[in-house]
């Protein structure tokens, strides 16, 4: 029963550790794909006297991908059933030609505020609307989302590393009297360890079964992939493989890097 104890008293700081950190993956992944999805669709129209060429904005702005012409003919049609038609005319002459620009990454607001001012000093642009309010609203959405989310998940893996410390003392006193007895026999630190390194490992290991049990679970979910679908998310930001190798890799990298801290100590 003790022996258990010990076990879970290292495999749920562990698992807290491993969520935070798939926490972290998966909103990383999300936000990065939501943003790619809104540099698709988000553009910015241009309204000029001359003709526009797209690589010549290149040059100003590293971003663009799209340059779009808008057919003017529907507002002048709306307009013709309360205009004459010689005003449409003289109107049809007299109206800029406008473009949908289209970036190839959906822009920070301060990168917006530096693409709008480049534009502005390319010859015959008149006008630029780049909806700079629901821009704003829609990026700090996200810095707020992924703020939230990385001071959240940072504290839960702060609070877990703490406790996978304070466990790993409570084994070095368990097996005090053997790593006395080897030190004084001369053997390396790595070998007196060897029993909290085995037991780190293995309480590793079992934490990231579980969590990628609860993954794959999770990921196979028909609610929340049609949820995702619904939000038009790639379903490429789930990988649970890919994942499970990396909280294994990341699991036992901190609990060997917390062993050898902790078995430091026997220094002293």
């Amino acid at each position: 029963m003790n022996s258990l104890k010990n076990h879970l008293s290292l495999i749920i700081p562990l698992i807290a550790l491993l969520f935070a950190l798939e926490s972290i993956l998966l909103v990383t992944r999300t936000l990065s794909d939501y943003e790619s999805k809104l540099g698709k669709n988000y553009a910015i129209i241009l309204a000029s006297t001359k003709e526009l060429d797209l690589e010549h904005l290149r040059n100003k702005i590293s971003e663009a991908q799209d340059l779009s012409p808008i057919d003017s003919k529907i507002i002048l049609e709306r307009l013709s059933k309360n205009v004459s038609q010689a005003n449409i005319v003289l109107l049809k002459k007299s109206l800029p030609r406008f473009y949908s620009l289209s970036l190839s990454t959906y822009p920070s607001s301060a990168r917006l505020e530096i693409i709008h001012k480049s534009l502005k000093e390319i010859e015959g642009i008149l006008r630029i609307e780049t909806f700079t309010k629901s821009h704003s609203q829609i990026y700090q959405l996200l810095l707020i989302i992924n703020g939230s989310i990385m001071i959240f998940s940072s504290f839960i893996a702060l609070i877990s590393l703490l406790l996978m410390f304070k466990q790993i003392e409570i084994w070095k006193f368990q097996h005090l009297e053997r790593m006395e007895i080897m030190t004084l026999l001369g053997a390396p630190l790595w070998m007196r360890s060897q029993i909290l390194f085995r037991l780190a490992c293995i309480d590793t290991i079992l934490a990231t079964l579980i969590v990628a049990g609860g993954l794959f679970y999770v990921f196979q979910d028909p609610t929340l992939l049609i949820f995702f679908q619904e939000l038009g998310l790639n379903p490429e930001i789930f990988s649970p493989i890919l994942d499970s190798i990396v909280l294994l890799l990341t699991g036992l990298a901190l609990s060997l890097i917390a062993v050898w801290i902790v078995s430091l100590q026997q220094r002293d």
